[in-house]
């Protein structure tokens, strides 16, 4: 998703509301986790993908220069402190991250998928479900993996909060984190849903840690189908691209789906994966 020339506040908004509106009706654990709502410990465990069939068309990829980086709306140095939505151009690098984990069905397919291609890759993870999951946490930090902060709970309120709150949230999750993997300590944080405010940023810097964000979403979490994320990915990934995808927060067959096509593409037009 381009985030060129919009308010930060109002992305939050727009997900939390499409998101609702998108799922509305249809039966899946998605629209309660993204409107906020609680997934109950089991909710993947009979969530059965709906049919969804291998993309008709594939899109070619923009493919990269080394050390020459196209002018990208929004693709500046970010402001002192505030969330970083690029990587520092060097031409061929981009980052992949991966939110709401780890997940005990989803989170093994996607380090398996990742060491396929040799990807690095960032992974965003909710406090309690890395508590819940340590041996996963401890895969993904062995197999050269980055683990941010994705706060405790994944309140998308997270900006409503009072400041206390908002401590509790990124405090735990980062206690959460290093406890679970034997020392990890995040040096990065993700907001759920993309939500900043002062207070959020403060408490992340507090903490020694970067807000991150991102450039290209295919709000994979709403299961908008395989040709919709791939057609996102390989249109929109350009240098300097910070890929959102998820393992976490319901069935995820759809996204693992869409990289398995989407990532060797990138590969072989030259990019290369970095940790922002």
């Amino acid at each position: 998703m381009s985030t060129a020339g919009r308010k930060v506040p109002r992305r939050s908004v727009l997900l939390a509301l499409g998101g609702a509106s998108l799922l509305a009706g249809c039966g899946d654990d998605n629209a309660a986790w993204h409107a906020g709502g609680e997934l109950p410990d089991d909710s993947h465990s009979g969530d059965v993908a709906s049919p969804d069939p291998a993309p008709s068309v594939i899109p070619s990829v923009a493919p990269p220069t080394p050390g020459r980086c196209p002018p990208i709306a929004g693709a500046g140095t970010p402001r002192r402190g505030g969330p970083q939505y690029y990587l520092p151009c060097k031409g061929t690098q981009i980052a992949l991250t991966i939110d709401d984990g780890p997940d005990p069905q989803y989170t093994p397919r996607m380090l398996a998928l990742l060491a396929k291609y040799g990807i690095q890759a960032t992974f965003c993870m909710i406090g309690r479900a890395a508590a819940a999951h340590p041996d996963l946490v401890k895969q993904v930090v062995a197999a050269g993996h980055h683990v941010a902060n994705h706060t405790y709970t994944h309140p998308l309120n997270l900006t409503k909060l009072p400041d206390a709150q908002i401590r509790a949230e990124l405090h735990r999750a980062s206690d959460a984190i290093n406890t679970a993997s034997g020392g990890h300590q995040p040096t990065l944080f993700r907001a759920p849903g993309g939500a900043w405010s002062a207070a959020v940023l403060s408490e992340c810097g507090a903490l020694g840690m970067r807000a991150l964000d991102w450039s290209v979403d295919p709000r994979d979490w709403s299961r908008p189908g395989v040709q919709h994320i791939v057609d996102t990915i390989l249109t929109r990934t350009r240098p300097g691209a910070i890929i959102l995808e998820h393992d976490g927060g319901g069935n995820r067959d759809q996204t693992l789906s869409a990289l398995a096509i989407a990532l060797p593409r990138l590969v072989d037009a030259g990019y290369t994966f970095a940790q922002p």
